[in-house]
């Protein structure tokens, strides 16, 4: 299961996804969490929501407005942003994974890379593939179970492909999550937070 939805994220990630991202999913420990409730926590009001495609929001952060889509997902919520790195922002997730873990995943054009997991408003795990491979395993932290599968990772292999690392992450986010971020994600309308 898991080498076909990381084949299937290999896809998504070449044939939909721009060069920049961040992808977010929070789920609550108890209860639901709504896109509201997380336009809360980040000390916004769900007024402030603007409907529109993610790819218009990312035309805005390229005129220097920072845009978070955001979606609900079934008990929680999944955010997208396109010229950002809001999952790697304190001031953004230690109030969105309060009571909840969240999961993260960003990347640029630079080739800037990190992944990392948050429960209750702090960093519990993480990857990020340029560090030393022999800290990988210990700092999973609770994704410890699939380090076999980030070990697969060599950043010196031209023969591997390149967007595995993305695939593997966004697979492992689903495999925890169970929310899945399509390829047609980015081509619809969500609620959206502007100057984030």
């Amino acid at each position: 299961m898991t080498a076909e939805l990381i084949d299937l994220y290999t896809r998504i990630v070449r044939q939909s996804l721009p060069e920049d991202v961040c992808w977010i999913v929070v789920k609550p420990r108890t209860g639901t969490l709504t896109v509201n409730d997380a336009v809360i926590r980040l000390g916004r009001t769900p007024e402030e929501l603007e409907h529109m495609h993610t790819l218009d929001a990312a035309e805005l952060a390229h005129m220097g407005e920072t845009a978070l889509s955001l979606d609900e997902a079934g008990d929680g919520v999944a955010l997208f942003q396109i010229g950002g790195y809001a999952g790697l922002l304190p001031e953004v997730m230690e109030p969105l994974s309060r009571d909840a873990r969240a999961w993260t995943v960003t990347w640029d054009v630079n080739a800037d890379f990190t992944m990392l997991i948050w429960d209750d408003g702090a960093v519990t795990g993480g990857w990020n593939p340029y560090e030393p491979r022999e800290t990988w395993a210990t700092g999973l932290g609770p994704m410890a179970g699939h380090a076999p599968l980030f070990a697969r990772y060599d950043l010196d292999d031209a023969t591997q492909d390149p967007y595995y690392r993305h695939a593997v992450s966004l697979a492992v986010i689903e495999r925890e999550s169970g929310v899945r971020l399509d390829g047609a994600w980015i081509h619809r309308e969500h609620p959206t937070l502007l100057d984030v």
